[in-house]
Protein backbone atom coordinates (compact mmCIF):
# COMPACT_ATOMS: atom_id res chain seq x y z
CA UNK A 1 0.00 0.00 0.00
CA UNK A 2 1.38 3.42 -1.00
CA UNK A 3 -0.13 6.45 0.68
CA UNK A 4 0.64 10.07 1.37
CA UNK A 5 0.13 10.21 5.15
CA UNK A 6 0.32 7.45 7.76
CA UNK A 7 -1.23 8.36 11.10
CA UNK A 8 0.37 6.31 13.86
CA UNK A 9 -2.06 6.15 16.79
CA UNK A 10 -5.81 5.54 16.45
CA UNK A 11 -6.90 7.56 19.45
CA UNK A 12 -9.21 10.54 19.56
CA UNK A 13 -6.78 13.04 18.02
CA UNK A 14 -5.43 10.61 15.42
CA UNK A 15 -8.89 9.45 14.34
CA UNK A 16 -10.05 13.07 14.02
CA UNK A 17 -7.00 14.01 11.93
CA UNK A 18 -7.58 11.02 9.66
CA UNK A 19 -11.20 12.03 9.07
CA UNK A 20 -10.31 15.61 8.19
CA UNK A 21 -7.53 14.50 5.85
CA UNK A 22 -9.60 11.79 4.14
CA UNK A 23 -12.57 14.11 3.66
CA UNK A 24 -10.18 16.63 2.08
CA UNK A 25 -9.27 13.98 -0.47
CA UNK A 26 -5.89 13.01 0.96
CA UNK A 27 -4.49 9.48 0.81
CA UNK A 28 -4.31 8.46 4.47
CA UNK A 29 -4.00 5.36 6.67
CA UNK A 30 -5.09 5.45 10.32
CA UNK A 31 -3.22 2.80 12.31
CA UNK A 32 -3.74 1.65 15.89
CA UNK A 33 -5.07 -1.29 17.92
CA UNK A 34 -8.44 -1.81 19.54
CA UNK A 35 -8.83 -2.10 23.30
CA UNK A 36 -7.18 -5.28 24.64
CA UNK A 37 -9.64 -7.88 25.97
CA UNK A 38 -7.17 -8.83 28.74
CA UNK A 39 -5.05 -5.82 29.81
CA UNK A 40 -3.06 -7.95 32.27
CA UNK A 41 -1.69 -10.14 29.52
CA UNK A 42 -1.25 -7.36 26.96
CA UNK A 43 2.17 -5.83 26.34
CA UNK A 44 1.01 -2.56 24.79
CA UNK A 45 0.57 -0.10 23.39
CA UNK A 46 -2.17 1.07 25.73
CA UNK A 47 -4.33 4.15 25.28
CA UNK A 48 -6.02 6.70 27.49
CA UNK A 49 -9.32 6.57 25.57
CA UNK A 50 -10.24 2.96 26.46
CA UNK A 51 -13.12 3.80 28.77
CA UNK A 52 -16.78 4.80 28.60
CA UNK A 53 -16.68 8.45 29.62
CA UNK A 54 -14.77 11.72 29.27
CA UNK A 55 -15.96 15.15 30.37
CA UNK A 56 -16.98 17.65 27.71
CA UNK A 57 -17.57 21.35 28.24
CA UNK A 58 -16.98 24.69 26.54
CA UNK A 59 -15.63 26.47 29.63
CA UNK A 60 -11.87 25.93 29.83
CA UNK A 61 -8.89 26.77 31.98
CA UNK A 62 -7.71 29.35 29.45
CA UNK A 63 -8.77 30.88 26.16
CA UNK A 64 -6.97 28.25 24.08
CA UNK A 65 -8.74 25.26 25.65
CA UNK A 66 -12.07 27.10 25.54
CA UNK A 67 -11.77 27.78 21.81
CA UNK A 68 -10.62 24.23 21.04
CA UNK A 69 -13.56 22.76 22.95
CA UNK A 70 -16.17 25.08 21.47
CA UNK A 71 -15.08 24.32 17.91
CA UNK A 72 -15.05 20.57 18.54
CA UNK A 73 -18.41 20.47 20.32
CA UNK A 74 -19.92 22.42 17.44
CA UNK A 75 -19.18 19.46 15.15
CA UNK A 76 -20.38 16.66 17.45
CA UNK A 77 -23.86 16.47 15.93
CA UNK A 78 -22.54 16.31 12.36
CA UNK A 79 -20.10 13.52 13.22
CA UNK A 80 -22.82 11.54 14.99
CA UNK A 81 -25.40 12.06 12.24
CA UNK A 82 -23.13 11.04 9.37
CA UNK A 83 -21.61 8.06 11.17
CA UNK A 84 -24.81 6.89 12.85
CA UNK A 85 -22.86 6.56 16.14
CA UNK A 86 -24.03 8.55 19.16
CA UNK A 87 -21.25 9.49 21.57
CA UNK A 88 -22.30 12.77 23.26
CA UNK A 89 -24.43 12.95 26.41
CA UNK A 90 -25.46 16.43 27.62
CA UNK A 91 -25.61 16.13 31.42
CA UNK A 92 -24.12 19.49 32.39
CA UNK A 93 -20.86 20.14 34.25
CA UNK A 94 -19.78 21.70 37.55
CA UNK A 95 -16.38 23.32 38.12
CA UNK A 96 -15.16 24.33 41.59
CA UNK A 97 -12.15 26.60 41.06
CA UNK A 98 -10.91 29.92 42.50
CA UNK A 99 -11.17 31.55 39.07
CA UNK A 100 -14.53 30.00 38.09
CA UNK A 101 -15.98 33.45 37.22
CA UNK A 102 -13.28 33.80 34.55
CA UNK A 103 -14.30 30.43 33.11
CA UNK A 104 -17.85 31.76 32.76
CA UNK A 105 -16.64 34.87 30.91
CA UNK A 106 -14.51 32.87 28.48
CA UNK A 107 -17.27 30.36 27.80
CA UNK A 108 -19.89 33.07 27.20
CA UNK A 109 -17.87 34.35 24.26
CA UNK A 110 -18.52 30.97 22.57
CA UNK A 111 -22.23 30.80 23.31
CA UNK A 112 -22.13 28.86 26.58
CA UNK A 113 -24.79 29.52 29.22
CA UNK A 114 -22.39 28.76 32.07
CA UNK A 115 -23.11 30.64 35.29
CA UNK A 116 -21.98 30.92 38.90
CA UNK A 117 -24.18 29.02 41.39
CA UNK A 118 -24.20 28.74 45.17
CA UNK A 119 -23.70 25.60 47.30
CA UNK A 120 -27.42 25.36 48.18
CA UNK A 121 -28.44 25.38 44.52
CA UNK A 122 -25.83 22.75 43.77
CA UNK A 123 -26.90 20.43 46.60
CA UNK A 124 -30.61 20.78 45.80
CA UNK A 125 -30.31 20.27 42.06
CA UNK A 126 -27.45 17.80 41.74
CA UNK A 127 -26.88 16.22 45.16
CA UNK A 128 -23.29 17.46 45.20
CA UNK A 129 -22.14 18.87 48.54
CA UNK A 130 -19.41 21.48 48.00
CA UNK A 131 -19.37 24.13 50.70
CA UNK A 132 -15.73 24.94 51.36
CA UNK A 133 -15.56 28.45 49.96
CA UNK A 134 -14.70 27.58 46.36
CA UNK A 135 -16.55 29.51 43.59
CA UNK A 136 -18.87 27.18 41.71
CA UNK A 137 -19.67 27.23 38.00
CA UNK A 138 -22.47 25.25 36.37
CA UNK A 139 -22.51 24.81 32.59
CA UNK A 140 -25.64 23.24 31.09
CA UNK A 141 -25.85 21.45 27.73
CA UNK A 142 -23.86 20.85 25.63
CA UNK A 143 -21.58 20.21 28.62
CA UNK A 144 -21.67 16.66 29.92
CA UNK A 145 -19.60 13.74 28.70
CA UNK A 146 -18.60 11.80 25.60
CA UNK A 147 -17.95 8.11 25.11
CA UNK A 148 -14.39 8.15 23.73
CA UNK A 149 -14.57 4.65 22.27
CA UNK A 150 -17.70 5.55 20.32
CA UNK A 151 -16.17 8.86 19.21
CA UNK A 152 -13.11 7.06 17.84
CA UNK A 153 -15.42 4.55 16.14
CA UNK A 154 -17.39 7.38 14.53
CA UNK A 155 -14.26 9.16 13.30
CA UNK A 156 -12.82 5.87 12.02
CA UNK A 157 -16.03 5.06 10.14
CA UNK A 158 -16.09 8.46 8.46
CA UNK A 159 -12.42 8.09 7.56
CA UNK A 160 -13.23 4.78 5.88
CA UNK A 161 -16.27 6.21 4.10
CA UNK A 162 -14.12 9.05 2.74
CA UNK A 163 -11.65 6.59 1.23
CA UNK A 164 -9.06 6.40 3.98
CA UNK A 165 -7.66 3.12 5.26
CA UNK A 166 -8.21 2.05 8.88
CA UNK A 167 -5.79 -0.55 10.27
CA UNK A 168 -6.84 -1.87 13.69
CA UNK A 169 -3.45 -3.03 14.90
CA UNK A 170 -0.23 -1.58 16.26
CA UNK A 171 2.80 -0.28 14.40
CA UNK A 172 5.93 -2.22 15.33
CA UNK A 173 8.61 -0.32 13.39
CA UNK A 174 9.14 2.65 11.08
CA UNK A 175 12.03 2.90 8.62
CA UNK A 176 13.05 5.95 6.64
CA UNK A 177 13.54 5.37 2.90
CA UNK A 178 14.72 7.51 -0.01
CA UNK A 179 11.14 8.57 -0.73
CA UNK A 180 9.52 8.53 2.70
CA UNK A 181 8.86 5.78 5.21
CA UNK A 182 8.08 2.08 5.51
CA UNK A 183 5.61 1.38 8.31
CA UNK A 184 5.44 -2.19 9.60
CA UNK A 185 3.11 -4.20 11.82
CA UNK A 186 1.63 -7.66 12.23
CA UNK A 187 -0.77 -6.58 9.48
CA UNK A 188 2.05 -6.07 6.92
CA UNK A 189 3.91 -3.08 5.48
CA UNK A 190 2.88 0.17 3.85
CA UNK A 191 4.89 3.03 2.40
CA UNK A 192 4.07 6.63 3.28
CA UNK A 193 5.47 9.93 2.13
CA UNK A 194 4.89 11.51 5.54
CA UNK A 195 3.87 10.51 9.05
CA UNK A 196 1.67 12.04 11.75
CA UNK A 197 2.38 10.65 15.22
CA UNK A 198 -0.61 10.64 17.59
CA UNK A 199 0.48 7.89 19.97
CA UNK A 200 0.17 9.65 23.32
CA UNK A 201 2.37 8.15 26.04
CA UNK A 202 3.52 5.22 23.88
CA UNK A 203 5.53 5.18 20.67
CA UNK A 204 8.82 6.64 21.94
CA UNK A 205 10.71 3.60 20.67
CA UNK A 206 9.53 4.11 17.08
CA UNK A 207 11.53 7.29 16.46
CA UNK A 208 14.98 8.74 17.05
CA UNK A 209 13.65 11.99 18.50
CA UNK A 210 12.36 12.14 22.07
CA UNK A 211 9.66 14.67 22.87
CA UNK A 212 9.86 16.66 26.09
CA UNK A 213 6.75 15.16 27.70
CA UNK A 214 5.91 13.93 31.18
CA UNK A 215 4.09 10.61 31.47
CA UNK A 216 2.01 11.05 34.62
CA UNK A 217 0.59 7.93 36.29
CA UNK A 218 -3.03 8.32 37.32
CA UNK A 219 -5.65 6.04 38.84
CA UNK A 220 -9.37 5.90 38.14
CA UNK A 221 -11.98 4.51 40.52
CA UNK A 222 -15.37 3.27 39.35
CA UNK A 223 -18.18 2.82 41.88
CA UNK A 224 -21.54 1.28 41.05
CA UNK A 225 -24.27 3.87 41.45
CA UNK A 226 -27.86 3.95 40.24
CA UNK A 227 -28.35 6.83 37.82
CA UNK A 228 -31.09 9.26 38.89
CA UNK A 229 -30.22 11.69 36.09
CA UNK A 230 -29.23 14.52 38.42
CA UNK A 231 -25.46 14.14 38.74
CA UNK A 232 -23.49 16.20 36.18
CA UNK A 233 -19.83 15.92 35.27
CA UNK A 234 -17.51 17.59 37.77
CA UNK A 235 -14.01 18.99 38.11
CA UNK A 236 -12.91 20.44 41.44
CA UNK A 237 -9.78 21.89 42.97
CA UNK A 238 -8.77 21.23 46.58
CA UNK A 239 -11.41 18.55 47.37
CA UNK A 240 -12.14 17.42 50.97
CA UNK A 241 -9.45 14.71 50.99
CA UNK A 242 -6.41 16.77 50.05
CA UNK A 243 -4.05 13.93 49.18
CA UNK A 244 -5.19 14.80 45.66
CA UNK A 245 -5.26 18.48 44.79
CA UNK A 246 -7.76 18.15 41.93
CA UNK A 247 -10.46 15.65 41.00
CA UNK A 248 -12.91 14.98 38.20
CA UNK A 249 -15.76 12.60 37.70
CA UNK A 250 -18.00 11.39 34.89
CA UNK A 251 -21.68 10.76 35.78
CA UNK A 252 -22.93 7.18 36.05
CA UNK A 253 -22.63 5.40 32.71
CA UNK A 254 -23.18 1.81 31.65
CA UNK A 255 -20.07 -0.33 31.16
CA UNK A 256 -19.74 -3.37 28.88
CA UNK A 257 -20.27 -5.77 31.80
CA UNK A 258 -23.72 -4.22 32.39
CA UNK A 259 -22.77 -2.29 35.53
CA UNK A 260 -23.65 1.41 35.91
CA UNK A 261 -20.75 3.27 37.53
CA UNK A 262 -19.61 6.76 38.33
CA UNK A 263 -15.92 7.24 37.49
CA UNK A 264 -13.64 9.50 39.52
CA UNK A 265 -10.00 10.39 39.03
CA UNK A 266 -7.59 13.03 40.21
CA UNK A 267 -4.10 14.40 40.48
CA UNK A 268 -1.92 13.25 43.35
CA UNK A 269 0.13 15.99 44.96
CA UNK A 270 3.28 13.86 44.73
CA UNK A 271 4.08 11.34 42.01
CA UNK A 272 7.00 10.03 39.98
CA UNK A 273 6.69 10.40 36.19
CA UNK A 274 7.01 7.21 34.20
CA UNK A 275 9.70 6.42 31.68
CA UNK A 276 8.58 4.67 28.45
CA UNK A 277 9.89 1.30 29.61
CA UNK A 278 7.75 1.52 32.79
CA UNK A 279 4.41 2.07 31.04
CA UNK A 280 3.37 -1.53 30.42
CA UNK A 281 4.13 -2.60 33.99
CA UNK A 282 2.05 0.33 35.28
CA UNK A 283 -0.92 -0.66 33.10
CA UNK A 284 -0.78 -4.16 34.60
CA UNK A 285 -1.50 -2.79 38.12
CA UNK A 286 -4.74 -1.68 39.83
CA UNK A 287 -3.41 1.85 40.30
CA UNK A 288 -1.95 3.72 43.27
CA UNK A 289 -3.40 2.66 46.67
CA UNK A 290 -3.05 6.16 48.18
CA UNK A 291 -4.85 7.68 45.23
CA UNK A 292 -7.56 5.02 45.40
CA UNK A 293 -8.22 5.71 49.08
CA UNK A 294 -8.32 9.46 48.54
CA UNK A 295 -10.66 9.20 45.55
CA UNK A 296 -13.12 7.03 47.45
CA UNK A 297 -13.16 9.45 50.40
CA UNK A 298 -13.78 12.38 48.08
CA UNK A 299 -16.56 10.58 46.25
CA UNK A 300 -18.40 9.75 49.47
CA UNK A 301 -17.85 13.26 50.89
CA UNK A 302 -19.13 15.08 47.83
CA UNK A 303 -22.13 12.78 47.24
CA UNK A 304 -23.21 12.12 50.86
CA UNK A 305 -26.74 10.99 49.94
CA UNK A 306 -25.63 8.31 47.49
CA UNK A 307 -25.37 4.59 48.18
CA UNK A 308 -22.45 3.07 46.29
CA UNK A 309 -22.05 -0.54 45.27
CA UNK A 310 -18.98 -2.46 44.13
CA UNK A 311 -15.79 -0.53 43.47
CA UNK A 312 -13.06 -1.30 40.96
CA UNK A 313 -9.95 0.61 39.93
CA UNK A 314 -7.61 0.88 36.96
CA UNK A 315 -4.41 2.67 35.98
CA UNK A 316 -4.22 5.51 33.48
CA UNK A 317 -1.51 7.79 32.11
CA UNK A 318 -1.71 11.47 31.23
CA UNK A 319 0.85 12.79 28.75
CA UNK A 320 1.69 16.33 29.83
CA UNK A 321 3.74 19.26 28.61
CA UNK A 322 5.27 22.22 30.42
CA UNK A 323 2.93 24.61 28.59
CA UNK A 324 -0.19 22.64 29.47
CA UNK A 325 -1.14 22.55 25.77
CA UNK A 326 -0.74 19.74 23.23
CA UNK A 327 2.13 19.45 20.79
CA UNK A 328 1.09 19.92 17.15
CA UNK A 329 3.84 20.51 14.62
CA UNK A 330 6.77 19.16 12.63
CA UNK A 331 9.59 17.47 14.56
CA UNK A 332 11.64 15.88 11.78
CA UNK A 333 11.80 15.73 8.02
CA UNK A 334 8.41 14.31 7.00
CA UNK A 335 7.32 13.65 10.60
CA UNK A 336 4.72 15.69 12.49
CA UNK A 337 3.15 15.08 15.90
CA UNK A 338 -0.23 15.78 17.48
CA UNK A 339 -0.23 14.47 21.04
CA UNK A 340 0.13 15.25 24.76
CA UNK A 341 -3.42 16.15 25.69
CA UNK A 342 -2.58 17.09 29.30
CA UNK A 343 -5.70 15.27 30.47
CA UNK A 344 -7.97 17.75 28.66
CA UNK A 345 -7.96 16.71 24.99
CA UNK A 346 -10.95 14.35 24.71
CA UNK A 347 -13.59 17.05 24.43
CA UNK A 348 -11.41 19.03 22.00
CA UNK A 349 -10.06 16.14 19.94
CA UNK A 350 -11.87 16.93 16.70
CA UNK A 351 -10.45 20.45 16.54
CA UNK A 352 -6.99 19.22 17.54
CA UNK A 353 -7.20 16.67 14.73
CA UNK A 354 -8.35 19.35 12.29
CA UNK A 355 -5.40 21.57 13.21
CA UNK A 356 -3.01 18.63 12.82
CA UNK A 357 -4.49 17.82 9.40
CA UNK A 358 -3.71 21.40 8.40
CA UNK A 359 0.01 20.69 8.70
CA UNK A 360 -0.30 18.64 5.51
CA UNK A 361 -2.15 21.25 3.47
CA UNK A 362 -0.35 23.51 1.02
CA UNK A 363 -1.98 26.50 2.70
CA UNK A 364 -0.30 25.49 5.96
CA UNK A 365 -1.41 26.35 9.49
CA UNK A 366 -5.15 26.96 9.80
CA UNK A 367 -6.16 27.39 13.41
CA UNK A 368 -6.84 30.95 14.51
CA UNK A 369 -4.48 30.13 17.40
CA UNK A 370 -0.81 31.02 17.14
CA UNK A 371 1.21 27.95 16.14
CA UNK A 372 3.75 28.68 18.88
CA UNK A 373 1.15 27.65 21.48
CA UNK A 374 1.48 24.06 20.23
CA UNK A 375 5.16 24.05 19.27
CA UNK A 376 6.71 20.62 20.05
CA UNK A 377 9.76 20.53 22.28
CA UNK A 378 12.46 17.90 21.87
CA UNK A 379 14.44 16.63 24.86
Amino acid sequence: MNIDIAIVGRGMIGAAAARHLAEAGRSVALIGPDEPSDPRGYQGPFASHHDEGRITRIAGRDEVWTELAARSIGRYSDIAARSGIDFHFARGMVAAYPDAPDWVTRAAAWGSEARIVDPDWLRTNTGIAIDYGMPLMYEPAPAGHVNPLRLVAAQSMLTDLAGGSVIRDAVTSIRRTATGFEVDGQWGTLTAARILVTTGAFGADLFEFQLDVERRPRTILRAELADDGRIPSLIAMEPPDDRVHEIYWVPPVRYPDGSVCIKIGGNLREFEPLEPEQLTDWFHTDGDPIEIDSLEHNLRSLLPDCSFGAINTAPCVITGTESGHPYIGWVDDGVAVALAGNGSAAKSSDELGRIAAGLFRESGWDSGIDASVFAPRIR
